[in-house]
């Protein structure tokens, strides 16, 4: 009978524990996980995936929207009805630093500013003396003042802010602006409508001769709730691997990628998209391999307006996907 009470104090032991456990909620998947892009190149990467709205593993459905801006999705990031979004780097950084709780996944996008002229003796930013630029605070402007500095042309070029970028490239293609800083798909409607409009300079290529152990600009950032990736990680892992696909699908097939973005009101027309697509430089980088070249540009834009960033560099949790 002494023998046997340990055994019975274990027995009794195991059934409360198994109660215990019975009486816990099961950790169950989501039945759904909400998918947020910009239209425009921010959101290109994953149109196919806006398409065929693929389910996840145990049969976890996926929802997409597209937004014109990042101030229509911000607020909707800060209360948490987000899973995943495409945004501007800046701004995730921005929503991190300010305890959103937002963290890296992938950078899916490197620089798309491009310097256009129709005006025959500009050669290059050292013939420049004027240029209009877009997106007055924001990457443009710092991108190209950056530039202009190091080569020492910031006195020399005069940078005026008139216009977004949809109302440049109509005013360059009318002839009432003749050279203009303008993101893609902008600048390929500009080379397709004037024969004679030619880049002058590639902002990309700029930077990669200033910086050549981070020869890109990373403008576009793949973002995750931290708890949903803690919580569901293996469902991460999937969406990331189908948007890899949605991506390579895009860069190998071009105009059918085009067309679909036009049906998807994703702001690149058919037309644009063989030459635009290829000069969106789209790219995936996981979080931790990207920030050598995320911290090179953040530092950049640390320099001239720290608040777009939350006035710091992120720290090492802001990195969470290898």
């Amino acid at each position: 009978m002494i023998r046997s009470k340990p055994i019975l104090l274990f027995k009794a032991f195991m059934l409360s524990f198994t109660l215990f456990l019975l009486s816990q909620p099961l950790l169950s998947q989501p039945e759904v996980v909400r998918i947020a892009a910009l239209k425009g190149p921010t959101g290109l990467g994953m149109i196919k995936l806006f398409q065929e709205k693929p389910t996840l593993p145990g049969g976890v459905r996926t929802e997409y929207v597209a937004y014109p801006s990042p101030d229509v999705v911000i607020p909707r990031l800060v209360n948490g009805e987000i899973d995943l979004a495409a945004l501007p780097t800046n701004v995730a950084v921005n929503l991190y630093n300010k305890k959103i709780p937002y963290v890296l996944a992938a950078i899916i996008g490197n620089g798309v500013l491009y310097c256009i002229s129709t005006d025959s003796t500009v050669k290059n930013l050292e013939t420049l003396n004027q240029v209009q630029n877009v997106a007055k605070g924001s990457t443009p402007e710092f991108i190209l003042r950056h530039i202009l500095e190091a080569k020492g042309l910031k006195d020399k070029v005069k940078v005026e802010f008139r216009y977004a970028p949809v109302e440049l490239a109509q005013l360059i293609i009318a002839g009432r602006e003749k050279t203009g800083i303008l993101p893609e798909p902008f600048a390929t409607k500009v080379l397709r409508a004037r024969p004679e409009a030619r880049i002058i300079s590639d902002l990309q290529e700029e930077w990669k001769a200033l910086y050549p152990d981070t020869p890109t600009y990373p403008m576009t950032a793949l973002i995750v709730k931290a708890s949903f990736l803690h919580t569901y990680r293996p469902l991460v892992d999937s969406f990331l691997s189908l948007y890899r696909a949605s991506q390579e699908w895009v860069k190998k097939y071009p105009i059918e990628a085009g067309s679909l973005a036009s049906q998807l009101s994703f702001g690149i027309d058919r037309e644009d998209a063989k030459d635009a697509i290829p000069r969106c430089n789209l790219t995936f980088v996981p979080a931790k391999e990207s920030r050598p070249v995320v911290e090179r540009f953040l530092t950049i834009l640390l320099q001239f307006a720290p608040e777009s960033i939350g006035g710091k560099l992120p720290d090492s949790e802001f990195y969470a996907v290898p």
